[in-house]
């Protein structure tokens, strides 16, 4: 067993050595504050300012973050660790790393940066730009994960393996396809209202091509472009993976929610039928996340509940809207066990520069929460309409990714809407596919 001496435990390294032995190495450890603990221990690390110089001690030097309360601007001061970018050095040569590898990865998981002022997007979003793994060209990693991969292996030259055991997620398969379901249909199953507005609007632009369009599915000569769910289900008979459907079920229209009413009975069928294929989770509207009460959320939320007659334990936000910490702590109130919003949407990569979930940190409180959040590795529309890659181009991004998570033992997680499989006159779904045959060439 490994000893883990500190001389003040404080629940910010109670979760970051519960997530690093009991979720990354896989070894039973003691966390304590007493020296009288030390005594018997043959495998010691000292996470502490200073040493304890004791023979065969593995000494880590420690920053002030883990012990602090609060939330303070913090000095980022960049360095290089085999090859990795690290900050937080240690001003220590006795320490084991020549940085404090638990703060920093307390930094990135608990999204530190976001709790302080900082600029956000139009929506109201903390954009990538804003974020230390772009600025400093880490974005595109799971550093946390590589770097606890090469902690481990230095702490098996020091110990001995084994100390460590191999183990995997059970709850989660190593892909999880996860779908947002904004609007059903393009142009099926909406009011008389929206149908007749909607012809009015192309036929006043002279657009008689999509006129011609509308009309053609409304009679039913042409299938609905947003109708994609033969191939969602081609892709689960095809491939291992574990399906999520997230659904806008907001109860109105406004200009960012444009869902189908959750009273009408097609919308409802379909969700039904997407049950038999995965998992049902709410997909918050853009009005529940301003309004100043609750009552939106619960309201969507009870509905889809009562629709499915399952209890809605996934979450992931509508135009992937996230404000730390009041999104998450709105979710836990709700009971919500797993949110999939930690992604952003104008670049694909690592929010959290981890691919593997974890427990959210509450730093307004200093709380660890029951609520797991599951990385988001890339969107379909960042690659289509934020970057405007080309299919090639996409899908080179793609399998740049797969690499960084397969390297690290991750959970690959994507996202793709139901109308974003033919957009622009490109067979995106060809691309999507094509992404699953390299992720599971070696399966």
């Amino acid at each position: 067993m490994l000893t883990i001496y500190t001389p003040q435990k404080t629940e910010r390294i109670a979760f970051i050595m519960n997530l690093f032995f009991n979720r990354h190495a896989y070894a039973t450890y003691r966390l304590t504050d007493s020296k009288d603990d030390l005594h018997e221990a043959t495998h010691l690390i000292t996470y502490a300012p200073q040493p304890l110089s004791i023979e065969n001690e593995v000494f880590i030097w420690q920053h002030p973050l883990m012990t602090s309360t609060g939330i303070q601007e913090q000095t980022i001061d960049m360095g290089m660790f085999e090859g990795e970018p690290v900050f937080f050095q240690s001003p220590h040569d006795q320490s084991f790393l020549p940085f404090d590898i638990f703060a920093l990865s307390f930094y990135l998981l608990t999204r530190y940066e976001e709790y302080l002022p900082h600029r956000k997007d139009v929506y109201g979003r903390f954009p990538a730009s804003e974020s230390l793994a772009f600025k400093q060209g880490f974005l595109h990693k799971p550093l946390v994960d590589v770097l606890v991969l090469k902690f481990v292996r230095k702490l098996k030259d020091q110990f001995g393996s084994k100390l460590f055991s191999s183990s995997i997620y059970e709850i989660f398969p190593q892909y999880l396809a996860t779908y947002d379901i904004d609007q059903a249909y393009a142009y099926l199953h909406k009011s008389f209202t929206r149908t007749v507005g909607g012809l009015l609007k192309h036929a006043l632009r002279f657009d008689m091509q999509e006129v011609k369009r509308r009309i053609a599915v409304l009679t039913g000569r042409q299938k609905d472009p947003f109708d994609t769910y033969h191939l969602i289900e081609k892709i689960k008979q095809q491939y291992p993976v574990k399906n999520y459907f997230f659904i806008l079920f907001a109860a109105k229209n406004s200009r960012y929610d444009r869902g189908l009413n959750p009273e009408n009975r097609n919308f409802q069928r379909l969700i039904l039928q997407l049950k038999r294929e995965g998992e049902i989770g709410c997909h918050p509207s853009f009005a529940s996340a301003i309004a100043p009460s609750n009552r939106t959320l619960s309201r969507e939320i009870y509905n889809l509940t009562d629709l499915t007659m399952n209890v809605m334990v996934c979450s992931r936000s509508h135009y992937l809207l996230l404000d730390f910490p009041e999104t998450y702590q709105r979710y836990i109130n709700k009971y919500i066990k797993y949110d999939f919003t930690l992604g952003y949407p104008e670049l694909p990569g690592f929010r959290a520069s981890t691919c593997k979930p974890f427990r959210f940190f509450d730093l307004s409180s200093d709380f660890l929460t029951p609520l797991e959040l599951i990385p988001l590795i890339y969107m379909d529309s960042t690659l289509q309409r934020y970057m405007r890659l080309s299919p090639a181009e996409a899908l080179e991004t793609i399998k740049q990714l797969i690499d960084a998570v397969k390297a690290v033992q991750g959970i690959f997680v994507s996202l793709w809407h139901n109308e974003s499989f033919e957009k622009d006159g490109h067979d995106w779904f060809a691309v999507y596919r094509e992404s699953l045959d390299y992720f599971f060439a070696d399966a």
